[in-house]
């Protein structure tokens, strides 16, 4: 039997700075020490009045340093150099960004957190974690805030 299985080398984080997104990251650096992965933590900025193409950029750029900033307060310099850790902000909605970094980067798994609500208030509204479970083209692990991690 052969196998076309390649190592995962590429993975993906969102990060909204929530507890569930917090606990994607540990799952992942879990995943990714022993095969020595490289992590790729993504913010996305979908606030309205950034999108707008009026916009400035300046303003954009702070905003965007502001939550880079917070990068540093949920992983360490020395766990992201351990694990060559790319750190982007991205504008726009969620799920779009998401599915485009991963393509563009080649990322083979994506690992994110996934907040429980109601079945009423995701079939009106969906998730961003179940429209990336359904499109992304590499493989999709979620993390529940039920779920211990550790």
């Amino acid at each position: 039997m052969t196998s076309d299985l390649q190592p995962i080398s590429e993975i993906l984080v969102p990060i909204d700075f929530a507890e569930t997104s917090v606990r994607a990251l540990r799952l992942a650096m879990r995943i990714a020490s022993p095969s020595k992965s490289r992590l790729h933590l993504l913010h996305v900025v979908d606030d309205p009045m950034l999108i707008q193409r009026s916009t400035s950029e300046k303003f954009r750029d702070e905003q965007a340093d502001k939550m880079s900033m917070k990068f540093i307060d949920i992983m360490p310099p020395s766990q992201r150099e351990q694990f060559q850790t790319i750190m982007s902000v991205r504008f726009g909605t969620a799920y779009h960004e998401i599915e485009t970094y991963a393509q563009e980067q080649d990322i083979d798994l994506i690992v994110m957190g996934n907040i429980s609500r109601s079945l009423i208030t995701d079939a009106l509204l969906g998730s961003v974690a179940a429209h990336i479970i359904r499109h992304a083209k590499c493989p999709v692990l979620t993390i529940s805030d039920q779920c211990d991690d550790q």
